[in-house]
């Protein structure tokens, strides 16, 4: 599953439970009379890896939640300086997709699909909210979002320098567009220290996607059959996915969205530990391969990232099963 086809699902998520949200109350019942299926509760993390390289990486899908909380933090950090610069010039922005938790469609957390699904994940904690600004415990603690702490649109409603709503005045799209470049730029600085090394590892990751569990690959159409899911490849049971959670009713989607994780989270498991040794034996290569530049990311990641935090009062956080 790519990254797009996961934004597809994610949007057949917001859509569901908007539409849910409009006619069925928390707590209410079905139009059967049944109690509407809640999803399971996902989790935020802010626990750093030991190595802090393998935040850029990732060998596993457990080990991918650090990268997504990674990738989301440049999210963050754009957007909150995008807000900032439309505050400081008095204008609001127009409504944003708000940072998110996006997978990676050849590290699958099988944990993390088995529990909540395709659609259901961890919300990023929103710029600006008293959540990402405040400390949440001990460096490991978790945490469960309430609904109070679901993150807004991504706009600025703070008053302008006359003293009058910001959202009073729209930008212009040259200002809009400025804002979102420097967002952009503040983004890149922080991702700067990482990101080259980690597009080349992801190019080198893609040589184990197939081959090493060739085998284990050709089962999978047959244990998902034995799920009650014909298709023909990994591939088709993606577009499968895709399908059922577009179609789904509100009441009816979390049901759909953890049997359908379930199921994908079992058939694969033998393909995983087929690909996770190898992988993990191409990273130890890897890390030898570029010693200096892994000694430099060492010592450079973490700081850069606290810094961030408290330049852009945006909280680096992972998702958790």
């Amino acid at each position: 599953m790519t990254p797009k086809t996961l934004a597809r699902a994610a949007m057949a998520v917001a859509a569901a439970l908007l539409t849910g949200a409009c006619s069925t109350a928390a707590g209410s019942t079905t139009a059967g009379g049944t109690p509407a299926p809640a999803p399971a509760p996902a989790r935020l993390t802010y626990a750093l890896p030991a190595d802090p390289a393998r935040m850029v990486l990732p060998t596993t899908g457990a080990e991918s939640r650090w990268t997504q909380g990674l990738d989301a933090f440049g999210q963050q950090v754009a957007s909150s300086v995008t807000a900032d610069c439309a505050r400081e010039h008095g204008f609001a922005l127009p409504e944003q997709v708000p940072p998110a938790f996006i997978s990676y469609s050849n590290l699958p957390d099988l944990a993390f699909l088995g529990r909540h699904g395709f659609g259901h994940g961890a919300e990023v904690p929103g710029p600006g909210s008293a959540w990402s600004r405040q400390p949440a415990g001990s460096p490991g603690s978790v945490a469960n979002p309430s609904p109070a702490q679901t993150p807004a649109p991504l706009v600025s409603p703070a008053p302008s320098e006359s003293g009058s709503p910001a959202s009073a005045k729209s930008g212009s799209p040259a200002q809009i567009r400025d804002c979102q470049t420097r967002g952009s730029a503040a983004a890149g600085k922080v991702r700067g220290v990482y990101l080259p090394l980690q597009k080349r590892w992801f190019g080198e990751l893609a040589t184990t996607r197939d081959d090493p569990a060739a085998e284990a690959i050709a089962a999978l159409p047959r244990c998902l059959a034995k799920q009650g899911y014909r298709v023909r490849d990994e591939d088709a049971f993606f577009s499968l996915v895709d399908s059922r959670l577009m179609k789904a009713s509100s009441a009816d989607f979390a049901r759909v969205d953890t049997a359908l994780g379930s199921v994908y989270a079992t058939c694969m498991r033998p393909v995983e530990a087929v690909r996770e040794p190898a992988r993990r034996a191409l990273r130890e290569r890897f890390l030898a391969d570029n010693a200096q530049e892994i000694r430099a990311l060492r010592a450079a990641l973490v700081p850069a990232l606290r810094r961030a935090e408290k330049e852009y009062g945006v909280r680096l956080a992972f998702p958790a099963p």
